[in-house]
């Protein structure tokens, strides 16, 4: 007991050190440390020396085309005794072909119960795609898969399955259980390539050696040594599965986040492997392979004309290896527990490949309009007048914002679903005077519940809490001190912190919730996070689910909100800290407890653009630094940055100088403001880009190989970006000092933003431009349309009614084109036609407007076009009138052209942007 006390003092020790300083890295585990980890790295190495296969198919159980899978049989586990006979482990094997293009494929194990108590359940966890998929997600066979297979089929036979469109050819070497995929006739990915492939059988303690493969070693079985973790109980004892998956004839993979790392995944041949367990890492380290708060274990890998991505469907801790062999990449997968559950994908481009991930686990929930523009936080906001003092001062600069955050303080005692009534006492109408100006409020509410106030006893009273070892409530410390957790895997739990959050929010309509802390973390824990051998619902260990609690309890949060504002049929808003694949059907996060330094501005470019490809683009990064004061350059630049993270809030901690916008020096303010300006004013592209992810997963900060993916030159570029699919380049100056910096640029035409200056590049490559502290260097590719709002408004919902403008960027042969999503930016409504699609084309000297879709309610599309700019380096200026139609109108106006004769204007047109218009030139 006094060692279970001392190292829970030294816990919570360390943590609130490094809560105050930086990340202590000693707190999580090295791959070495790991017993699962090093275990099959070890057994990597050797049974690549030894070449044995002790895996392969049984052809014998093999059975085609069912009903339910396209193959299923039988992998069997050879383990050599000492006598000279063969243990053999007898490991269920499932194949599917997907339609488009895709692969399905398992490997459990049927277990025995062998000295596992009541509850723990003792099947391996196979529910972690229940969690992942979209209700609707198809993973039923395709029908008529070719089946080639010789006459006798025996251990050293091949078999070759084909699909019906023969977009995908499998050939299975039974004796190896090796695997080759083929897309369009070419070699795309090999499974088990190497023969790294292992599933640690369960085992009674005394009989773990002879259940070991020779190339198997023994290292932390039944026993964890590293210094925080002494007490898991490991009731199991090793139960790892490992896989390696070989992409072929590609040299860039990409995904599995989150690490603070560079988009194109590093070679880990002579580090760590990436790791992806969701810890708490407050002041984490860049260019690192370290876990952090989230995990997607999706990886993608492209060349051109052909890419390839890997859905590695398993919550428990997990590392991947990566090494560049060549012309090749080979990848090792290797988690802690559950069953092998993998998903491949194989298309053209890697657009496709995301596309098809969403198509899955779910696109991105279409956000409310409010919540793509600026978001204005710390810790804390004090009290009501503190609160409405930044309202105000917000409005007297002339600075528009949607929404305030109140962080952990507003609570009483920190007790969550609370407010602290001598600084709240009438929190209701501060809400209403936000929502004057359709304003909203966010709130803290962590999982973890202080004892003793009716929440808690709630939780416990229903059985509805995460349990121990012995299935006894657990009792854990994080900022609330004792605490509990609730576990929101249990459907019983969802109902009950359901009605905490509909009473929480009751008669209120701007109000939403803030899932902070839910990796889970816990101060008193083993790496800042959980015990492995905590319990939730349905029997099974923290050790195989950890990675999808964080989804569990957001998207709970999420129904929650979406059933208290059933009357208004209003969208929720919520962010988390902690995902998984498939969080981006209920939440945006952002990059967590990040540094005022230059380091982290730049890292949080490649590490949105790894969510934005992974499905998950509703992501930012805390401007300008969570920790730590920033320098007036700093901050400016982060502005400029952050303005583009589809994710766009300002956050900072409770021991930092206070830094709204409003409070900067007036040279500094004025830039600020101008920022935040152009995303308000941007936000009609924001929102279409928001729109086309949650219609089909296009990333909303879109990399330049998603949209070029047959540049080969662009697979490592980082720092730069496209707007989803509009046209418009974004490069942030993330250097201390910079006067000039190096644009990559497509071959084309460009536009900057501002001048409309242009440019051509017969062929790709880099062009220098200089910046100021003012410059933000953004440019139009030619081709594109920007639809924009020009007019300040204070928040997103005063601009409603405002009227558009319309930007255009001619390419080489004069054309153009570009759209705009229109609905109500607040409920669901547009999920019942209630929106307007419009198209705009420049061809053949007519700019011509296309309703894709009218909306039920017209007003949507009653909006004036107040101005029409068209830039003019290949587009034949009009010498006198132009011809504008619209319904019954026809009229004739002047244009006016700029004096440096970089565009012309057709000012205050009076067309309706929900009906038809051509304009003739």
């Amino acid at each position: 007991m006094l060692f279970i006390r001392s190292t829970l003092v030294l816990l919570v020790l360390a943590f609130n050190l490094q809560c105050s300083w930086a990340f202590s890295d000693y707190l999580l585990k090295t791959c070495a440390q790991s017993g699962f980890c090093h275990r099959n790295r070890q057994y990597a190495s050797n049974i690549q020396e030894s070449k044995r296969s002790p895996y392969s198919i049984d052809p014998s159980h093999l059975i085609f085309n069912d009903p339910l899978h396209t193959l299923r049989g039988t992998v069997v586990k050879r383990i050599p005794q000492e006598n000279g006979s063969e243990q053999v482990i007898e490991l269920p094997f499932t194949l599917d072909l997907l339609e488009g293009s895709k692969a399905h494929f398992t490997i459990d194990e049927l277990r025995d119960p062998v000295n596992v108590k009541e509850p723990l359940n003792t099947r391996r966890y196979n529910e972690t795609l229940s969690w992942a998929l979209h209700e609707s997600a198809n993973l039923f066979p395709t029908p008529n898969v070719k089946v080639t297979k010789p006459k006798s089929l025996s251990r050293d036979k091949q078999l070759i399955l084909k699909s019906e469109d023969k977009s995908i050819k499998m050939k299975l070497h039974l004796k190896t259980f090796k695997i080759e995929v083929f897309y369009m006739e070419d070699l795309v990915m090999t499974i088990n390539d190497r023969m790294l492939l292992n599933l640690e059988h369960l085992r009674k303690p005394e009989n773990n050696a002879e259940n070991k493969l020779p190339e198997e070693i023994i290292f932390n079985d039944f026993h964890d040594d590293f210094q925080y973790s002494r007490e898991d109980t490991i009731p199991f004892g090793p139960e790892s599965v490992a896989l390696d998956l070989t992409f072929n004839g590609m040299e860039n993979v990409y995904g599995i986040p989150e690490h603070a790392d560079s988009l194109r995944l590093k070679d880990t041949t002579d580090s760590d492997p990436y790791r992806l367990f969701n810890v708490d890492v407050f002041e984490y380290n860049t260019d690192s392979k370290m876990p952090m708060y989230g995990a997607i274990p999706l990886m993608i890998g492209t060349r051109p004309g052909v890419s390839a991505g890997v859905f590695w469907a398993n919550a428990a801790d997990t590392w991947i290896d990566i090494k560049y062999d060549e012309s090749n990449t080979k990848t090792h997968w290797i988690s802690e527990a559950g069953i092998i559950d993998v998903i491949i994908f194989f298309a053209e481009t890697p657009l496709e490949i995301t596309k098809a991930y969403t198509n899955l686990t779910g696109t991105p929930s279409l956000p409310l309009l409010s919540a793509v523009g600026y978001h204005q936080c710390r810790w804390n906001y004090n009290d009501e007048r503190d609160v409405l003092t930044v309202d105000y001062e917000m409005d007297k600069a002339e600075i528009p914002y949607d929404f305030i955050w109140l962080d952990l303080e507003y609570t009483e005692d920190k007790k969550y679903f609370t407010w602290k009534p001598e600084a709240f006492p009438n929190p209701q109408k501060m809400l209403k005077k936000l929502w004057k100006v359709g304003r909203n409020m966010v709130t803290l509410i962590d999982p973890h519940i202080k004892v003793g106030y009716d929440i808690s006893e709630t939780i416990e009273r229903s059985g509805t809490a995460v349990k121990n070892s012995i299935n006894e409530i657990y009792h854990g410390h994080c900022w609330p001190g004792e605490s509990i957790w609730i576990d929101s895997f249990s459907r019983k739990a969802q109902g009950v912190w359901g009605k905490f959050v509909s009473k929480f929010v009751k008669n209120a309509n701007n109000l939403f919730i803030w899932n902070d802390m839910n990796e889970p973390s816990i101060f008193s824990g083993p790496e800042t996070t959980a015990p492995k051998d905590l319990l939730h619902d349905g029997g099974y260990e923290e050790r195989s689910v950890h990675n999808l609690y964080g989804l569990t309890l957001h998207e709970t949060t999420y129904n929650s909100l979406k059933q208290g504002y059933a009357k208004e049929n209003k969208r929720p808003f919520v962010l988390t800290r902690a995902f998984f694949a498939g969080s981006q059907r209920s939440a945006a996060t952002w990059t967590g407890d990040n540094v005022a330094n230059w380091d982290y501005l730049k890292i949080s470019i490649p590490m949105c653009l790894t969510n934005n490809i992974a499905g998950f683009p509703f992501i930012g990064a805390d401007i300008a630094g969570f920790s730590g004061n920033p320098s007036d350059e700093l901050l400016v630049r982060w502005y400029q940055t952050g303005m583009w993270y589809p994710f766009f809030r300002a956050h900072a901690h409770i021991d930092t100088l206070r830094r709204e916008p409003y409070l900067l020096k007036e040279s500094v303010k004025s830039i600020v403001r101008d920022v935040i300006r152009l995303r308000y004013a941007l936000l009609p592209t924001f929102y279409t880009a928001f729109h086309d992810a949650s219609v089909s997963g296009v990333p909303v900060m879109n990399p330049i190989f998603y949209e070029k993916p047959t540049l080969e030159e662009t697979y490592r570029i980082d720092d730069e970006f496209y707007l989803g699919r509009s046209g418009l380049l974004v490069k942030p100056v993330t250097e201390e000092g910079c006067m000039s910096t190096q644009v990559f640029f497509p071959p084309g035409i460009f536009y900057d933003y501002f001048t409309l200056q242009s440019f051509s590049m017969e062929k790709s490559g880099y062009r220098d431009v200089d910046v100021s502290e003012e410059t933000l260097p953004l440019f139009i590719e030619g081709g594109h349309i920007i639809v924009r709002k020009d007019r300040y408004r204070r928040s997103a919902r005063l601009m409603a009614r405002d009227p558009f403008t319309l930007l255009i960027a001619p390419n080489a042969t004069q054309e153009a084109s570009g759209n705009l999503y229109v609905d109500d930016g607040e409920t669901y409504s547009y999920q019942e036609g209630n929106y307007l699609d419009v198209l705009f084309t420049l061809k053949d000297g007519i700019l011509e407007s296309s309703i894709s879709h009218y909306p039920a309610d017209r007003s949507l599309g009653s909006n004036l076009i107040e101005d029409i700019i068209i830039a003019t380096p290949n587009f034949q200026k009009p010498s006198g009138t132009i011809l504008i139609q619209q319904g019954d109108m026809r009229k004739e106006v002047n244009v006016q052209v700029d004096p440096y004769h970089r565009y012309f204007k057709i000012p205050n047109p009076l067309l309706e942007i929900g009906k038809p218009w051509t304009i003739l030139f």
